[in-house]
């Protein structure tokens, strides 16, 4: 388990700063609009310490805050980059506070969200190799409210499920995006010559079978002019060329599909029976009148569109630039009429970032429950939460903006949901010292939502009795003392009167046990607990009390005693008398 220590970093010319701060981030669960954190003080990913867990969890910078944020809602994020040590899936409260974390064999995590299956709420991600050209291929995985793997699921027809989408329909199916590589004519695109390229695939998947429903392929319907990049070295020399990128796919109430292509720069809409393209809305081949002088079209390199409204609109971010082009234009969310029967679109809402940041790759919009919207912001770690008309209530980031664009942290995608976790695991807890070298119980429960208070409880010896061949604890417990849960982790303050034997309990709201830890051995420390002397308060045993109130009155008798020897051995009252006779002679000659 890592403690925060001091970073001293040497920052590029490119951002802006030339020297560098050496701090240690203070263990708090978040920071509140801290400059030093944008500038790199705290290194290039800020991370949350914990004594119970070795993991390292982004440290949220929240910039802005408003009681009007679903803060009934938990965030959900992949952190991943050049700088994080591993990846993750990771749920945050709105403060800020780790919920759960998750590594999966050390493999690239993605899209971490909840969906619904059969009536059941489950957390899904996909995992896998995503070094495969902007893309990837690997598995996507259903865990339960135990965090235990329900469905793993595979693309089907050979295929390899790649990253960018995976959706359970309303009809308990699963939605696919696909990479795999074929060779074409590239003669349309200025290379007299067949070469390879990556065909993008969308796949409907009966859940329970792995059996393919629908399957369709961009190149049998669309053609690789369209696309809105260049070439360049690519279609040859074993590198296929991008040239299409999916990155979404959604199905409306008819069984059509919304597809979305970053390099076509276009939306497709496809017929969920004969895989015709019924119509393209942006790109070259856009076949809409935008009644927004162009704005509602011209949308660009964009990801997570979405159905929305009873599919009369559709929602989307923007990144409108890539690695190429930063200064094109600024990264939005956005929100577009569609008539299908006019052909017509226009702009309902536009979503800008407080601070104008850009997200070059990725991102996501999602429209929470109360008809906010959150965008999260890829390759820029950060998300922000927006009232339904774009006023901005909250902006957050969970890496230094000055390093925006350069990977150091990002998430691929950002989401709030509802979440009810209950680990099959037991509670983790330690003996430890504080800063201030105060022996404490430190105690998390990974994943755990529906703690309350933790339960210090004690025993000065553990027994156990043998039932059928079987050994059991029997060990009598009692109640020290409790805390109530705030943060991951709860420090619980230990006195030297303590028995040697110490556990900790889970309690919900009502006061029903969740779950119980493992005992702790206080005297196996390398300096035992109980040799510290903290203060005497008021939760300390009744006979210490007692014992410190004997002892002072007793100190009080024993100075009344020896005052009382020294004004006898001095010639006590008549002493007195002389002294006084004395002075009065005295004052007679004045």
């Amino acid at each position: 388990m890592r403690s925060p220590a001091p970073w001293i970093v040497g920052l590029v010319a490119s951002t802006g700063v030339t020297s560098a701060a050496v701090v240690s981030p203070p263990r708090s669960h978040a920071f509140y609009n801290d400059f030093g954190y944008e500038k790199l003080a705290y290194g290039m990913h800020p991370f949350q310490a914990h004594r119970t867990l070795s993991t390292d969890v982004p440290k949220f910078n929240i910039l802005q805050s408003s009681p009007q944020c679903s803060t009934n809602l938990y965030t959900f994020l992949a952190p991943r980059g050049k700088e994080v040590q591993v990846p993750q899936a990771t749920i945050f409260d709105s403060e800020g506070r780790l919920v759960w974390t998750s590594g999966y064999e050390r493999q690239q995590l993605y899209d971490l969200k909840v969906q619904a299956y059969k009536g059941e709420q489950y957390l899904t991600f996909w995992s896998g190799d995503d070094t495969v050209g902007g893309h990837g291929a690997g598995t996507i995985h259903m865990l339960d409210k135990n965090y235990q793997e329900f469905k793993k699921i595979q693309a089907a027809n050979g295929k390899d499920a790649d990253l960018h989408d995976f959706v359970i329909t309303k009809d308990g199916t699963a939605l696919i995006t696909i990479y795999a590589r074929r060779d074409v004519d590239l003669n349309s695109v200025g290379k007299p010559f067949a070469g390879p390229v990556w065909d993008c695939y969308i796949q409907e998947i009966n859940i329970e079978t792995g059996e393919a429903i629908f399957e369709w392929s961009a190149l049998d319907h669309l053609k690789i002019s369209s696309a809105m990049i260049e070439i360049g070295p690519a279609g040859e020399d074993d590198i296929p060329w991008d040239w299409f990128h999916i990155n979404s796919i959604d199905k409306d109430a008819k069984g059509n599909y919304l597809v979305s292509s970053r390099f076509l720069q276009a939306l497709v809409y496809i017929d969920g029976r004969s895989g015709d393209v019924i119509w393209i809305i942006g790109g070259k081949d856009n076949m809409f009148t935008d009644l927004s002088g162009g704005n509602a079209t011209n949308f660009a390199y964009q990801h997570d569109a979405r159905w929305a409204d009873d599919d009369t609109t559709i929602t989307m971010f923007d990144n409108a630039v890539d690695d190429y082009h930063l200064e094109r234009a600024l990264t939005r969310g956005l929100k577009i009429r569609v008539d299908q029967t006019a052909m017509t679109a226009q702009i309902v809402t536009e979503y800008m970032n407080p601070r104008k940041i850009i997200g070059k790759s990725q991102g996501s919009y999602q429209t929470l429950p109360n008809g906010h919207v959150l965008l999260g912001y890829g390759d820029s770690a950060a998300f922000t939460e927006y009232a339904a008309d774009g006023t901005v209530l909250c902006d957050v980031h969970f890496g230094p903006e000055v390093r925006y664009t350069f990977s150091d942290v990002m998430s691929y995608r950002v989401h709030k949901y509802e979440w009810h976790g209950w680990p099959l695991t037991l509670p983790v807890s330690v003996l430890d010292q504080s800063e201030d070298r105060e022996w404490k119980v430190y105690v998390s429960w990974n994943g755990a939502t529906e703690i309350k208070d933790w339960v210090l409880e004690g025993a000065n010896e553990l027994t156990f009795v043998n039932k059928s061949g079987q050994m059991y604890e029997s060990t009598s417990w009692k109640k020290l003392t409790s805390e109530t849960k705030i943060d991951y982790e709860t420090a619980i303050a230990l006195q030297y009167h303590y028995p040697a034997w110490l556990r900790v309990v889970a309690l919900d709201a009502a006061g029903n046990v969740l779950g119980v830890g493992e005992s702790l051995n206080g005297t196996a420390v390398g300096q035992p607990w109980r040799r510290n002397r903290p203060p005497i308060g008021e939760e300390q045993d009744w006979m210490m009390r007692v014992l410190v109130y004997f002892c002072g009155a007793l100190s009080l008798c024993m100075a009344g005693y020896m005052l009382k020897s020294i004004w006898r051995s001095s010639g006590g009252h008549s002493h007195l008398r002389r002294r006084m006779l004395s002075l009065r002679r005295s004052q007679a000659w004045i």
